[in-house]
C-alpha cells in the first residue's frame, strides 16, 4: 500500500511562510539575547565559564529550535522537511554570526554596548 502524496503548496506561500517563520526566530533570538544581557556585563558576579555556558546554550537551543521548526513547516509545505530544516539552520547560523559581529563592531567603534550583549573591547 502506497501512500498517497498530497500536492505541494503554491511557491508563494512556501516563500511567505518560510521568510515569516526566519523572522519569527530571529525575533525570538533577539529578545533571548536582549533579556540575558545582564548575564554579559563585565562587572557581574559571574564567571567566564558561566556567561559562555548561557550563550552556548542560548544559540543551541535556537538552532535546535530553528531546525525543527523548520522541518516542520517543510513537511506540511510539500514534504521537504529536510531542505527546509537546512535553510532554517543556514539562515539562523548567518544571523548568529552577524549579529555578533556586529554588536561587537558598534560597542567597539560606536559606543553602543548595550545592544544584545556587553563587549569588553
Amino acid at each position: 500500500m502506497e501512500r498517497s502524496r498530497r500536492p505541494p503548496r503554491p511557491v508563494l506561500t512556501q516563500v511567505v511562510a518560510a521568510v515569516l517563520l526566519a523572522l519569527i526566530i530571529a525575533g525570538v533570538y533577539l529578545v533571548l539575547l536582549r533579556t540575558t544581557m545582564d548575564i554579559s556585563q563585565p562587572t557581574s558576579n559571574r564567571s567566564a565559564n558561566a556567561r559562555d555556558t548561557v550563550y552556548f546554550a542560548l544559540h543551541l537551543t535556537v538552532l535546535v529550535g530553528a531546525v525543527v521548526a523548520g522541518f516542520g513547516l517543510g513537511k506540511w509545505l510539500n514534504g521537504l522537511g529536510l531542505a527546509y530544516a537546512v535553510l532554517m539552520l543556514a539562515v539562523m547560523s548567518a544571523l548568529m554570526v552577524g549579529s555578533q559581529a556586529g554588536s561587537q563592531t558598534l560597542a567597539c567603534r560606536g559606543g553602543h554596548n548595550d545592544l544584545v550583549r556587553h563587549w569588553t573591547c
